[in-house]
């Protein structure tokens, strides 16, 4: 029987433990670069309301009959980005918005996966009630300072974390592949694949540094694991080793093939989606 993720915190420092004794380490955000964060995403808001602005009263002094529309749209503008700029950004930009962006920080769920777009709605929407009273945010302040994790209330309710993105940190990082090529050679991989949690390791190193080696070098390196690894496991063999590697990755951490978990309860183990260019395989 699998074990769920552990985790065990160090200072500003978490680490979380897969069922495959994988851990991967993330660094907490602080309230302060939080803040700046927050302070330039108030600074963009106040830009793209603004420029809007602008825009419709242009319109509107050419178009003296049709003021009180752009005047209507105007509010409806501003009530959308007020209340979605932040959960639509950390929906498409994987748990950033500009101002996290800039700070080099992102949020994750507890678990170390990407925030899911009710998730990062959701925890925006409950950001006023973190800005009360009066807009001070004395209430984020005090949430932020009494949890481990350093959770303000619309972080607690939503089982959402803020961490840094460093370089450091991006090496624990768990990448979500989308290349097709990947995710259809992931679905021949057999269930309960037992690989050791050394060889998990070995894997795990092998795809966060494969951006770094160049097309060309890439089966030839990635075939030192792969292919005794397709024969242990009786794996596809007339594929690129690179693929094969990339696939088992995904099916390990993402499905949880390795320890047996239906893939519903185990897509739980991203902090980072790697889309992959368009790949051909070189000799």
């Amino acid at each position: 029987m699998s074990r769920p993720h552990t985790e065990t915190q160090l200072d500003t420092f978490i680490r979380i433990i897969t069922p495959e004794n994988v851990s991967f380490t993330y660094q907490l955000a602080g309230p302060f670069i939080r803040l700046a964060a927050f302070l330039i995403d108030m600074l963009v808001m106040g830009l793209v309301i603004g420029l809007f602005l602008i825009l419709i009263s242009l319109a509107s002094s050419y178009f003296d009959a049709v003021s009180d529309i752009m005047f209507g749209l105007f509010l409806i503008f501003t009530f959308f980005v007020t209340w979605f700029y932040g959960g639509i950004l950390e929906t498409f930009w994987n748990g950033q918005t500009v101002g996290k962006r800039v700070m080099r920080i992102r949020v994750l769920t507890i678990e170390g996966q990407p925030i899911n777009s009710f998730q990062a709605v959701f925890r925006n929407i409950l950001r006023f009630a973190d800005l009360q009273p009066l807009f001070f945010g004395t209430a984020a302040f005090c949430f932020i300072s009494c949890t481990k994790r350093f959770q303000r209330f619309g972080d607690w309710i939503c089982g959402t974390m803020v961490v840094t993105e460093d370089s450091e940190s991006r090496r624990h990082e768990m990448l979500k592949f989308k290349h097709p090529e990947v995710l259809k050679l992931s679905e021949q991989i057999p269930a309960g694949l037992p690989i050791p949690p050394t060889t998990l390791k070995v894997l795990a190193l092998y795809v966060h540094r494969r951006r770094t080696i160049s097309a060309r070098r890439r089966d030839n390196i990635a075939a030192i694991l792969a292919l005794p690894m397709a024969e242990k496991y009786q794996l596809p063999k007339d594929v690129s080793p690179d693929l094969l590697l990339c696939a088992v990755y995904h099916a390990s951490f993402t499905t949880g093939l390795s320890s047996g978990n239906k893939p519903e309860m185990s897509a739980s183990r991203f902090a980072h989606r790697e889309i992959l260019p368009p790949m051909s395989i070189e000799n």
